[in-house]
């Protein structure tokens, strides 16, 4: 069996108070990186954050320069890639908004960027818990109650990490996000892509966090594929239970896909743990299947794989 891309969603909004070792600071981050590098980890995943508050700093170029060349400097080559921000102001060219910071970092020598973020389509920003809506769910402003990832940026994005060779990684919330993904795919867009299914218990999207959930995305993968290979990431998020974490990763990786893990993501499900340790308990896991966790050179080979498809339709501009 190929080897299995271990992904890191290494802090996202996730307080100390909900794990004491989530990563916040550039030096933090980085060392963070690196533990989980030297654990077995493939892909790092991360959010910049402001040092003093912690507060989300989605866009800020000098606080994941400074985080990954830290990490380059101590002699690390695990792949890295940020967020973006969520909400379009209507003022500025949404590509240089939202996306400018990546470019910026991709287009910098020092860091060896290789992937860029994309999420492929809008959703209504719901979370819910145990059951029941969570405050502000249905009273959040109405400018703020939609992510919105429209065609024309997500053409856009595509266009521009495909001019720089990077690798798309394209976030799945929701079927129809996926029948999208592919059909622009087929026209010849993201030349060198990774599906990331999202499974989640928190925000109110997709299929169920469970295998079954997973294999109604595998399903449709399969059906509208083709004969193009692409590599995907089953992300677990938002989810409480540890077994329930672990039965998607387990399922994942039988079913040949690759994994996330991380206090970012599942940070009541972690326990206390740190992302080190999350990478130690999925590298065990891979081994029980009989897969070996992938170096970076592992990654950029699966995720630079791909058949020549035909044309599927063209994509509005």
């Amino acid at each position: 069996m190929k080897p299995v891309i271990i992904e890191v969603g290494l802090n996202e909004a996730t307080t100390r108070e909900e794990n004491p070792h989530v990563p916040i600071t550039p030096q933090e981050i980085a060392d963070d990186i690196v533990a989980c590098a030297k654990a077995g980890a493939t892909i790092i995943h991360f959010h910049a954050r402001d040092p003093e508050t912690g507060d989300q700093r989605t866009c800020d170029t000098a606080l994941y320069r400074e985080a990954m060349l830290r990490v380059r400097e101590a002699g690390c080559d695990i792949l890295m890639y940020p967020t973006y921000a969520p909400f379009l102001s209507g003022k500025l060219d949404p590509v240089q908004e939202r996306f400018g910071h990546v470019l910026c970092l991709a287009d910098d020598r020092e860091l060896g960027l290789r992937i860029g973020p994309l999420d492929m389509g809008s959703l209504n920003l719901v979370m819910a818990a145990r059951g029941e809506l969570l405050p502000g769910a249905d009273s959040m402003p109405l400018e703020f109650s939609v992510y919105e990832n429209p065609v024309p940026l997500l053409r856009r994005m595509l266009e521009e990490y495909d001019s720089r060779g990077l690798i798309a990684m394209l976030a799945v919330f929701e079927p129809g996000h996926l029948r999208l993904t592919m059909i622009m795919l087929a026209a010849g867009l993201g030349r060198n892509a990774s599906l990331k299914f999202f499974l989640s218990d928190r925000w109110m999207h997709g299929p169920l966090p469970d295998p079954d959930g997973l294999d109604a995305y595998l399903r449709m993968l399969d059906q509208l594929r083709g004969d193009r290979q692409i590599e995907w990431v089953c992300a677990p998020s938002g989810i409480e239970s540890p077994a329930a974490v672990e039965e998607l990763l387990r399922h994942a990786l039988q079913r040949d896909g690759h994994v996330r893990v991380g206090v970012g993501d599942c940070p009541v499900a972690a326990n206390g743990r740190t992302n080190s340790q999350l990478v130690e308990e999925v590298v065990a896991m891979a081994r029980a299947a009989g897969r070996k966790p992938a170096s970076a050179e592992d990654a950029l080979r699966q995720l630079t794989a791909r058949t020549n498809v035909s044309d599927a339709g063209r994509i509005p501009a």
